[in-house]
């Protein structure tokens, strides 16, 4: 037994590879070591971390000692060498490969380190040769060398890295070359003669591909041998000993250096040789993509009226078949058409079908129309509609539109309610601890204040005795309200949505509440009320009241209840547009047929079915309003646009009756209409089930979004997300002290920003956890998120969307300031440029901005300002001279009156949504929209919507195909996803110290698959970021659990023997499911609750 001393000094074994890192780090201090006793300086420390870098050396010996020539395995002996070498060549090489790369970077803080990095690389190897360099004299010397020596070798070392240094640059210049073209530096010109020029090049073949990568790894294999044998020449002939040379122990030893570093450097240097073999092909298909944009482009400049074929001489013609398709590609599509053509079957038809009806955006098929528009008239149309649903892809440089729905939808609401909510939360009742979730309003004060914005109410609701020292404070904030009403007003007429307003007059909605406690009261209640109407207003002459239908009255109630506007269906028959199914509920609570509902419910025992909460009906009428004119200006009144370009498509052929179904299928899933007559019990039951399985499977949701943070950064730059990390926490740390504190607190700068985007008005919605966990409205898991139980889930995601807004907002200063002060560099400005293409602005629109935010000569974007963003741009023309024209004409810079408001918060709420996924009809596939398949979509919608957006930006910016080059972008790209690959890690730790658990490190599939990096293929393979196994992954909890009791209690019994049922006990695969689902419950306070566990 070895003693304790043994114990201490024993040195770990060590394998060739290995020892080569210890070794690398003992040639560099020997290096500096040396040169600090040439300077005279004290080099203890470094002669003391040399030491160290030794004694880990004496763990590893040679199994293959001795001569190449002698050794009896020649291979092996050649392996060891090269392996305890590596870093000597890794080192060099990777280090020019950095520094070329980051001097491609067109800006000059990037050109300034790449330098740095390639000079810190070339210290790295002329240091790593001195010290080889020191070794071979003092050998030849056979002692400690003097001063003068080791300021010879110094010299000589020169000479010897110029010679170490010719391969490994050569190599690194091949790979950074890879990594340039790739990223389009130096790629094929886009213009269309050279475009042209490239599409009819033949592709080379595999033989010449493969000549052309074995040549050049021939010629780097070869360079580093002969440097290698002329570095060791250099050194035995500076040397004490220089007849040495000509000694066969001389010959072998360079020789062996020449083995051993020629084929490491051909290891190494491979990426640079299969950059080189692949090269041509490379450029001739990112020339076939450009080809294929280019043409795509030049039908988007077609006329929007034009139905005629653009002229093919301004297209490319692309050549298809052998020579010109990549093989692989050519072979497969010859396979699939004699799999069609023989059993009538196409794989790449149904696998694009299965794609796109399962994964892709429910929008895809719209896409389809757009991309393969021959005319003007079909492309313009097909775009139009397309951007109705969705804003244009971040990073797609698309000419975006800011009258897409739920951009529309999302600012109206911030704009309407930011003020109403505060005011309602001024006077409201807070509990301490809870604070908003429990809040209650004093329904005399809200009498009061739906009688002053009401004046025709009946009765007299005098302002309660506890708030009569307020009553100017109070009346003060019922104008604000009143403005916010007839902003509302003037907005839905603006529209064109024509709404029977009399000023003073507020809506007096029904309760959803009542109606859904007596359903068929308000049914009887509703028609009766219509027979008066009709029958008072069959006096006075003829007259378009109605009675109601019982089936109608039913529908109507059902609608309430269920939070559906029936009024904006659209009739898919009429190809001219429709008025809906009637006007909508807050319209038709006032319409004449209601007129007796109070009178009629009262007279029958019924109560009232009037709502009374004051926040219910200011804030449904206002939520209402927006969803209106957002649909009015995106989708036209009664959806007159979105039919008429359909109607455009129809007439000349360019769409299917199923796109055109699809479309429709879009509207109703966005006004959240889609399949929702299906069967009543059916969706209750699939609402409890997933209500019953986010709850149990998803009480650490928190902890896996905590990947979310990566985003920001990657978004709106890191720089700017830890700029604006003090404003991100006080806003969470205000959050804590009005919940805290049972009293009103005026919300701070970042809640007002918030709200003023639209995020966070009610504290008992989340519309987006409802959609990835229920895909409808749940309350009762809007208010498990708000807990400690839900992890507080939906105050991290506020958390994040707060953060990525002001990171935004930074960012945006930042840009403006540089404009202003001439250096933004070249690069920025045309990230710029394509931001806001992307959504819809110009140049222009942006200067505007920039100055309406101007503050002492700085810009600083403020979306808590009201008056900056109500402040209007009028419409503008500018004259233009055209291409060789002399005569100048009018061009459209403003085609209608603006704010700033319409102008930058959509764009700010895009980039929010970028960071913080927020499933929606124009970013999930259609199918999840459809409450019937809830229970499957369950626990897919986030790992799918998360590959529809993050996944797919972060791939446009490494996309080695792209034709303009964004190194910093990429960079970016790369450093989000190294942070979030950190932060799994560190969620994963906190998990398993909440569940008791020793921490085990995932592996890569894995920490990718719960950073939602895989996106489909990751849920398709299990686990995915909410860490559920395959059959949950793809089928649901409840499927998960239907699979589990398969498993665990019937598979027991069946499988016992015949007669021994009474020896199978069940229980304890029971109690741990109760035990499990219980702490999934009770998600990070788990940790206090183990009722379950065994005393083991």
């Amino acid at each position: 037994m070895a003693t304790a001393y043994e114990e201490e000094d024993r040195v770990r074994r060590l394998s060739a590879l290995q020892a080569s890192m210890p070794q690398f780090k003992s040639m560099q201090a020997g290096g500096l070591k040396t040169f600090g006793e040439m300077a005279g300086l004290d080099t203890s420390a470094i002669a003391n971390y040399k030491g160290i870098q030794d004694k880990a050396l004496q763990g590893f010996q040679y199994k293959q000692p001795g001569r190449l020539l002698k050794s009896e395995n020649k291979v092996e002996w050649w392996k060891e060498r090269a392996a305890l070498n590596s870093m000597n060549t890794i080192v060099p090489m990777m280090g020019f490969a950095v520094g070329n790369l980051m001097k491609a970077i067109p800006h000059p803080i990037a050109k300034v380190m790449g330098s740095a990095v390639n000079w810190a690389t070339m210290a790295t190897a002329y240091n790593m040769n001195f010290a080889d360099t020191l070794e071979e004299h003092q050998q030849a010397a056979g002692r400690e060398l003097t001063m003068a020596e080791k300021q010879k070798a110094a010299l000589v070392s020169i000479g010897v890295t110029a010679l170490d240094v010719i391969a490994p640059i050569k190599g690194a210049n091949a790979t950074s070359k890879l990594l340039t073209k790739s990223f389009g530096a130096g790629g094929v010109n886009t213009a269309k003669k050279s475009l042209q020029k490239l599409v009819n090049t033949n592709r080379d073949s595999l033989i010449k591909q493969v000549g052309t990568g074995v040549g050049f790894a021939g010629k780097l294999i070869g360079t580093e041998m002969a440097t290698e044998a002329g570095q060791k020449a250099v050194q035995i002939g500076t040397s004490v000993t220089p007849e040495r040379l000509g000694t066969t122990e001389g010959m072998q030893d360079m020789f062996e250096e020449a083995i051993i570093a020629g084929p490491t450097v051909g290891a190494v240097g491979a990426p640079g040789a299969v950059g080189q073999a692949l090269s041509t092909n490379r450029d001739l298909s990112t020339a076939r993509r450009l080809a294929k944009d280019f043409n795509s482009k030049q039908v988007s400049l077609e006329p929007e009226d034009s139905t005629k074929e653009i002229d093919p001489d301004k297209l490319i013609t692309i050549p298809e078949g052998k020579g010109y398709t990549p093989e692989v590609k050519r072979l497969v599509k010859q396979g699939d058409a004699m799999l069609e053509k023989t059993f009538g079957v196409s794989i790449e038809k149904a696998a694009k079908k299965l794609a796109s009806g399962t994964a892709f955006k429910g929008t895809h098929p719209l896409r389809e129309v757009r991309d393969r528009a021959k005319t003007g008239a079909q492309y313009h149309a097909a775009n139009k509609i397309l951007q109705m649903f969705s804003p244009t892809e971040t990073g797609s440089g698309e000419q975006g539109s800011r009258e897409n729905f739920f951009n529309q939808k999302e600012a109206k609401t911030g704009e309407y309610l930011k003020d109403v909510v505060n005011i309602i939360n001024k006077y409201a009742n807070h509990k301490p601890g809870i604070g908003l979730i429990g809040k209650t309003f004093d329904a005399e004060l809200g009498n009061y204040i739906l009688a002053k914005l009401s004046p025709k109410k009946k009765g007299v609701f005098p302002i309660p005795a506890s708030f009569a020292g307020r009553q100017f404070e109070i009346d003060a904030d019922i104008a604000i309200i009143r403005k916010k009403l007839d902003k509302a007003h003037a907005d839905l007429n603006a529209a064109g949505v024509n709404v029977a307003y009399v000023k003073d007059y507020l809506t007096n909605p029904v309760s959803k509440e009542s109606i859904k406690a007596n359903r068929e009261g308000f049914v009887e209640s509703l028609i009766e009320s219509s027979k008066r109407a009709y029958a008072k207003a069959s006096k006075l002459g003829p007259t378009k009241v109605r009675v109601i239908k019982p089936k109608e009255a039913e529908g109507i109630a059902d609608s309430i209840i269920n939070g559906y506007d029936e009024s904006v269906r659209v009739d898919r028959d009429s190809d001219t547009g429709r008025s809906g199914t009637g006007r909508s509920n807050f319209e038709k609570s006032r319409s004449a047929a209601w007129e007796f509902l109070d009178e009629v419910s009262q007279e029958k025992g019924h109560g009232s079915f009037r709502e009374s909460s004051v926040e219910k009906v200011l804030t449904g009428y206002l939520q209402q309003a927006a969803t209106r004119v957002a649909s009015a200006r995106s989708f036209g009144k009664d959806a007159s646009k979105l039919k008429q370009q359909l109607y455009n498509l129809k007439k000349n052929g360019d769409i299917t009756q199923r796109e055109v179904d699809r479309a429709y299928d879009l509207y109703d899933s966005a006004h959240n209409l889609y399949k929702k007559d299906a069967d009543k019990t059916a969706l209750a039951a699939s609402k409890f089930a997933t209500t019953v399985g986010a709850i149990t499977h998803l009480g650490l949701a928190t902890i896996s979004s905590i990947t979310e943070l990566a985003w920001i950064g990657e978004r709106a730059g890191f720089g700017h997300m830890l700029i604006t990390l003090p404003k991100a926490l006080k806003y969470s740390l205000d959050g804590i002290k009005r919940g805290a504190s049972g009293k009103y607190i005026q919300p701070g700068e970042s809640a007002v920003a918030m709200a003023t985007l639209g995020f966070n008005l009610d504290p008992r919605v989340n519309e987006r956890l409802d959609q990835i966990f229920s895909t409808d409205q749940n309350a009762i898991l809007s208010m498990y998120f708000r807990t400690p139980l839900g992890g507080m889930l939906t105050q991290w995601t506020n958390f994040n969307r707060n953060w990525a807004a002001q990171a935004m907002m930074s960012n945006i200063n930042h840009r403006a300031n540089s404009l202003i002060a001439g250096d933004i560099s070249d690069i920025e400005r045309r990230r710029l440029d394509s931001e806001l293409k992307e959504n819809g602005l110009t140049m222009d629109d942006f200067n505007l901005i920039s100055r309406a935010f101007m503050v002492d000569g700085k810009v600083k974007v403020d979306i808590t300002r009201d008056d900056i963003l109500d402040t209007v741009i009028k419409k503008e023309t500018r004259l233009v001279a055209p291409a060789n024209k002399k005569k100048k004409k009018e061009e459209d810079i403003r085609t209608e009156d603006v704010t700033v408001r319409d102008m930058l918060v959509p764009w700010l709420h895009k980039v929010v949504d970028d960071v913080v996924v927020h499933p929606k009809t124009n970013n999930k596939p259609l199918w999840m929209s459809d409450p019937r398949f809830a229970i499957i979509a369950q626990l897919k919608t986030f790992p799918v919507v998360f590959g529809n957006t993050v996944v797919k930006r972060l791939l446009k910016k490494l996309n080695p195909k792209q034709c303009s080059p964004d190194y910093g972008a990429a960079i970016g790209a790369i450093g989000g996803i190294a942070m979030a690959y950190g932060l799994v890690h560190i969620g994963q730790m906190m998990k398993a110290g909440i569940r008791g658990n020793d921490y085990e490190a995932p592996g890569i599939r894995e920490t990718l698959d719960r950073a939602g990096l895989t996106g489909v293929p990751g849920m398709v393979g299990g686990a995915g970021r909410f860490e559920q196994g395959a059959v949950t992954a793809l089928g649901g909890t409840a499927l998960g659990f239907i699979d589990r009791a398969y498993k665990e209690m019937i598979t027991p019994l069946y499988t016992a023997d015949e007669g021994g049922l009474e020896d199978v006990d069940i229980t304890d695969n029971l109690i741990e499911w109760l035990g499990e689902s219980v702490d999934g419950a009770l998600g990070v306070t788990g940790i206090y609750f183990k009722p379950f566990e065994s005393e083991d």
